[in-house]
């Protein structure tokens, strides 16, 4: 079968760094807690019927009964699917090769329902989805080579804050890798008001006040890669398969100005999601390039397992494991509100005093 968008570079982001990507860490897991006791052999039931169900699933897993649950769980990119069960507690852990954070609400669905004895009409299948996206691509191969080649020419890696405004040296560092809480719930949601009021998103307003932290020149197009969800047609709302497109955020210089930064960056980032299906890989961005992804708290409400019910406790993505290259940052708020950022790199350029330094300008632009 061929590979998507996605997966394609995923593969080849693997050769540049053995063990990303193919690794058993590169996962997207989530843990469900349970307010009944659920029968196992209904639910190994279920989860082979689910995986029998959706093609890219399709790896011949068996449920598996333990005595601890963890919300990390390796998975080999050739087996790509587990499913734990600890006492009140449910854990899907699925490979990232395969799935996206979608995929993991949309599998924990159907298998709740298979769980209830409901009938669930025929599955869209994966393959069904990197056929239509290769379609798409050869149909809008032209102008998305135009946007993005009048986008990114003279564009600049976002560059260091400059040791006098930071008071930080930028010699190269150590590799790290941790989270910060960024801003407090009151903070979150004074900077809500100010999106509503610019009639904008959170990742355009967090974009401008990260491109503003960054001090970037005059005139200066920003780059960031990124990653854009693309279930971007009926028919692939609920395909299993990691429906999300790998590309480059190019962002306008920040003036300072909240007013003023919102529009430019709202038109960058609409122009960016709809070209984001032109092959990453065919754009020439600068080298070490960071990475930037606003993470929305979408998780579902409770499921049903028959009369059992199940709430979701803890969801996470790949596991750092110091193999990260530029840095790397992706914030998301928590269920109590906070919003939080990770941030990690190899502390050759970007260190982590840099970061701290970059954090500070991020929340001055936001509430000063």
């Amino acid at each position: 079968m061929k590979t998507s968008l996605w997966q394609t570079f995923a593969l080849e982001l693997d050769a540049r760094r053995p063990g990303f990507a193919l690794g058993p860490w590169f996962t997207m897991n989530a843990m469900l807690a349970l307010d009944g006791e659920l029968d196992a052999d209904r639910l190994a039931s279920a989860f082979g019927e689910l995986q029998r169900r959706h093609d890219v699933l399709n790896a011949g897993a068996s449920l598996e009964l333990v005595s601890e649950s963890a919300l990390h769980v390796p998975v080999p990119a050739d087996a790509p699917v587990r499913l734990q069960l600890s006492g009140d507690h449910l854990t899907l852990h699925l490979h990232h090769l395969v799935s996206d954070p979608a995929t993991l609400w949309l599998a924990l669905s159907e298998l709740a329902a298979l769980y209830s004895g409901e009938e669930l009409p025929p599955a869209v299948q994966f393959a069904d989805y990197i056929r239509d996206e290769a379609a798409q691509l050869d149909r809008t191969a032209s102008p998305a080579s135009d946007w993005w080649r009048s986008r990114v020419t003279d564009a600049k890696v976002c560059p260091q804050p400059s040791p006098a405004a930071s008071a930080v040296s930028p010699s190269a560092g150590s590799p790290f890798a941790y989270r910060s809480d960024l801003l407090s719930p009151l903070e979150v949601s004074r900077v809500e008001q100010l999106t509503r009021e610019h009639r904008s998103t959170p990742l355009v307003t967090l974009l401008a006040a990260l491109s503003a932290a960054m001090n970037p020149g005059d005139g200066d197009t920003l780059v960031f890669n990124t990653l854009f969800s693309k279930r971007d047609r009926p028919a692939w709302q609920r395909v299993l398969g990691p429906c999300i497109v790998p590309s480059v955020l190019a962002v306008p210089r920040s003036t300072g100005s909240l007013a003023a930064d919102v529009p430019a960056m709202r038109d960058a980032v609409v122009g960016c999601s709809r070209y984001a299906r032109f092959p990453i890989l065919s754009v020439e961005v600068p080298a070490r390039t960071p990475f930037f992804e606003y993470v929305p708290q979408q998780w579902p409400g409770a499921y049903s397992f028959g009369p059992v019910k199940a709430e979701v406790v803890g969801a996470a993505g790949p596991k750092d494991t110091g193999l990260a290259d530029a840095l790397a940052i992706r914030v998301r708020p928590t269920t109590d509100g906070v919003l939080t950022g990770h941030f990690s790199g190899d502390g050759t350029d970007w260190t982590e005093p840099l970061v701290s330094s970059l954090t500070g300008g991020f929340r001055a632009y936001l509430l000063g």
